[in-house]
């Protein structure tokens, strides 16, 4: 397909090739239904200073929910696929999953889209006085999905996944000391 240019799209692309992002994020996603593209975008205005409230997150679940009822059937049905026995050869299966495997890429794409367009960051407030927090960038993603994982069914609390998401934080920023500053100070 061929899709603009996105830069929430790049940055996602980027950071998921880095260390432990990949596996942390499918372990928030599999464990608690934490929605990956939420995750990233958390970070992804986190490291713009941008941070998100309430309002902006409930317009972002609204956002977001059409595009779960596309790509959860199309990711479960994937991974039942590649689970079971399928009377086909194994050529045949593998196009399928790889076939499928491209549709759900495609359509977390056009959801990736769809959250870089349903905020205005002009109009966001910032996290911090420029200057105020060397390690802001990181502050500001924790703040961000500790707002968004407060909208998580099924948590008795967020701090049951304050580890996986401090692993996370880590993997992205790649500053393992000031994410360990940063969560001592958020709790």
């Amino acid at each position: 397909m061929d899709f603009p240019n996105s830069e929430f799209w790049n940055y996602s692309s980027q950071i998921w090739t880095l260390p432990e992002v990949e596996a942390t994020c499918l372990a928030l996603q599999s464990d608690n239904d934490a929605d990956i593209n939420l995750l990233l975008y958390c970070c992804w205005m986190g490291g713009q200073n941008l941070c998100l409230n309430d309002d902006d997150l409930q317009t972002l679940l609204d956002t977001i929910q059409p595009w779960q009822t596309i790509i959860k059937p199309l990711r479960e049905s994937r991974k039942m696929m590649q689970q079971q026995t399928i009377a086909m050869s194994a050529k045949l299966k593998d196009q399928t999953i790889t076939h499928m495997n491209e549709m759900e890429l495609n359509a977390e794409h056009m959801a990736q889209l769809a959250l870089e367009k349903a905020l205005k960051p002009e109009t966001m407030p910032p996290c911090n006085t420029p200057g105020e927090n060397p390690s802001g960038d990181i502050d500001c993603s924790l703040r961000n999905i500790k707002t968004y994982i407060n909208t998580l069914d099924g948590l008795s609390s967020a701090e049951e996944i304050m580890p996986q998401i401090s692993q996370l934080l880590g993997a992205i920023f790649q500053d393992e000391e000031a994410v360990q500053m940063a969560m001592m100070g958020s709790a």
